[in-house]
Formats: structure tokens, C-alpha cells, sequence
């Protein structure tokens, strides 16, 4: 009897173990299902090498520079040594396309680097200004914003961000990881998926934004605001005051209170944000990556933040050349101070002292 008795026992708790163990598989299957479904709305590109242009256009190489000061900050990107690389820190460009205009695929006018650095449990930004002179690959001395047009004519959007990456590689050292695009009709719907996003104003950056962002409740004021897609894109994009430096700011500030806002949501709320939103970008990561990186993005929104612009103040001159007016970098300058920016002490390649 007692041994009935244990036999039975034995039996329904493996029942129960089978069971449960089914229900894990289960909901475990729907989640990769899930994740799939959601990673598979993204606009992914293809990683393609970087090669020179079919037209008459040549590498910048050094017969061909004058020994002016411009084109010796410059110098020659296809010589540049070794790019700095830290396997605890991951480089993402953010570039903003504005593509507003019918048949113009727009230029980079937002360029933005997110660096996830896990080694100092930081996010880190930096803004890279479009106005910079720099040599793009391939394709001479042009305004930094110039690279994704010219990348975008030989392989599309892919063409354009792998064109930006090598551009920013090529003139300040640091590696890129990967790139998203977030076109100009995107911004909009991606900020009010998200629920808005908090914002100080001025009062003469209220008064614009009511004026001129096409947002119907023109009811800012100076203060603290919840700004919708349209007025956070037209806060973003401000140049009636102050200049270029304090334009590139205002993204900062957007992209922070995004990060803010996240620090103390749930994972299911963070589904959503993606779910939402993926589908409005174009990247060169893989599904693999994306997803390490939102089972992470808890952990890394609540990362202390920290800022920093190419160029830094006193690390370039301005002047006027045939594409326009322009930023001359300092470029041994502006790399050092990246560098150093990124990898703080850890710097690779470099001892400690």
C-alpha cells in the first residue's frame, strides 16, 4: 500500500514538473515570437564596404592637398592610422535626415553619437556639427553633412549612413559600431508614440515654437512643457536664435528627457515604446543586437549621462569656402578631446600614466 502510495506521489509531482515545464516553453516561445514580430519591423540595412564612386570623383590623397591650414587640419582620411575601440562601450551615430523636400533624399542635418559605455556605466552623447570641414572618403572636402546625400547616391540609405560613419571615423579616430536613421516624417510620430517629451523653454523659444511648428495649440509659454512630435521637431530644429552650437544643444536636451523619461518604467512599457517605434527606423544592427540591447535598455537609461560636442569650444575657426560657410576643426584637437570623452582613463592602446 505504502509503496502504491509512493508511486502515485512520484508520478504527480513529475506530472507537475512535465506541466510547468511546458508552460515555460510555452510562454517562453511566445516571447521569442513575439520579439521576432517586433525586431522584424525595423528597416535594417545591409553592412556594405566602403569603395570609391563610379564617377570621375578620386580619394583625397596627399599630392593632392595644398599645404594651406584647412587642408593640413584636414589631412588624409584613407591614411589615417587604427580607429580607438572598446569592446565595453558600444558606438551608435543617430543621424536625423531631413528629407522634407519632394525627390531630395535630404542631408544629415542631426548627428548624434550614443555611446553606451558599460565599462563606466555611462551613456554618453555627442553631437557632431554639420557645418564641420572635413575629408569624406572618396569624395574630398565638403561639409560633414554632405557625407549621407553622397553615400545615399551609390547605395541608398545604406549608402548614406555607412558614408557618415567612415566620414566622422576617418577625420576623428573613434570607431563607429553601427548607425540609425530616423527620417524627417518619423521624428514626429516616434516623439508622440512616446508620449511626448519634457522640455524647458525660453520664453522666445516658446514664441517660435507656437509660430511656426504647426502644432494647433500654440499655447506655450516659458516653463516646463510636455512638447508633441511637432514641437519638440521644430524645437529641434530652431536657428532664428542663437547659433548652430545651442541648436545641436536643443537635440541633446530632447534626447535626454527621452532617456529620462524611461528611467523608472517597466519592461512592458518598454515594449510598447518599441513596439511603437521600431518600425520608423532604419539601422544597420542585427536583430541579434537590437534585442541584447532592449533586454538591456532598464539597466542602461538608468546610467548617469553626459555630454560633448566636435567641435569643443576653441577647437576649430570658422571661414567660407566654395560649399559655404564652414568649421574648420582643429582635428588633432577635436579627436584627442573625444577620445578622451569616451574612454576616459581606459584609453586604448595607451598606458595609464
Amino acid at each position: 500500500m505504502n509503496q502504491d502510495k509512493k508511486k502515485k506521489r512520484i508520478r504527480l509531482i513529475r506530472n507537475i514538473a512535465v506541466l510547468l515545464l511546458s508552460l515555460v516553453l510555452v510562454v517562453f516561445g511566445s516571447g521569442l515570437v513575439y520579439a521576432d514580430m517586433l525586431l522584424s519591423q525595423i528597416g535594417y540595412t545591409e553592412l556594405s564596404s566602403l569603395a570609391p564612386p563610379s564617377s570621375s570623383s578620386s580619394p583625397v590623397s596627399s599630392s593632392d592637398e595644398d599645404t594651406s591650414s584647412t587642408d593640413e587640419t584636414l589631412g588624409d582620411p584613407n591614411l589615417l592610422g587604427g580607429l580607438y575601440h572598446d569592446d565595453a562601450i558600444t558606438n551608435i551615430l543617430l543621424l536625423g535626415v531631413d528629407d522634407y523636400q519632394a525627390n531630395d533624399v535630404g542631408r544629415s542635418d542631426s548627428m548624434m553619437m550614443v555611446s553606451i559605455d558599460t565599462r563606466h556605466k555611462k551613456l554618453k552623447l555627442t553631437s557632431f556639427m554639420r557645418d564641420l570641414y572635413v575629408a569624406i572618403p572618396y569624395h574630398g572636402s565638403n561639409k560633414l553633412n554632405a557625407a549621407y546625400p553622397l553615400g545615399y547616391q551609390q547605395n541608398g540609405a545604406a549608402g548614406g549612413g555607412q558614408l557618415a560613419v567612415s566620414t566622422i571615423e576617418a577625420n576623428f579616430g573613434v570607431d563607429i559600431d553601427r548607425f540609425v536613421l530616423i527620417d524627417n516624417s518619423a521624428f514626429d510620430q516616434i516623439i508622440d508614440n512616446l508620449g511626448g517629451v519634457e522640455i524647458t523653454l525660453t520664453a522666445a523659444e516658446a514664441r517660435l515654437i507656437n509660430q511656426y511648428s504647426g502644432d494647433p495649440s500654440r499655447n506655450l509659454t516659458e516653463g516646463t512643457h510636455n512638447l508633441t512630435g511637432k514641437q519638440a521637431h521644430y524645437y529641434s530644429r530652431i536657428r532664428a536664435i542663437g547659433d548652430d552650437f545651442e541648436r545641436t544643444q536643443r537635440q541633446r536636451n530632447v534626447l535626454t528627457s527621452l532617456v529620462n523619461k524611461f528611467k523608472n518604467s517597466n519592461i512592458g512599457t518598454i515594449n510598447k515604446a518599441l513596439y511603437d517605434c521600431l518600425g520608423l527606423v532604419q539601422t544597420n544592427m542585427t536583430k541579434d543586437e537590437v534585442f541584447f540591447l532592449a533586454a538591456n535598455a532598464l539597466t542602461y537609461m538608468n546610467y548617469s549621462m553626459e555630454e560633448h560636442r566636435v567641435p569643443g569650444d576653441d577647437e576649430y575657426y570658422a571661414t567660407r569656402v566654395d560649399v559655404g560657410s564652414v568649421l574648420v576643426p582643429y582635428r588633432e584637437q577635436c579627436s584627442e578631446s573625444l577620445v578622451e570623452f569616451i574612454f576616459e582613463g581606459d584609453v586604448p592602446g595607451k598606458s595609464s600614466d
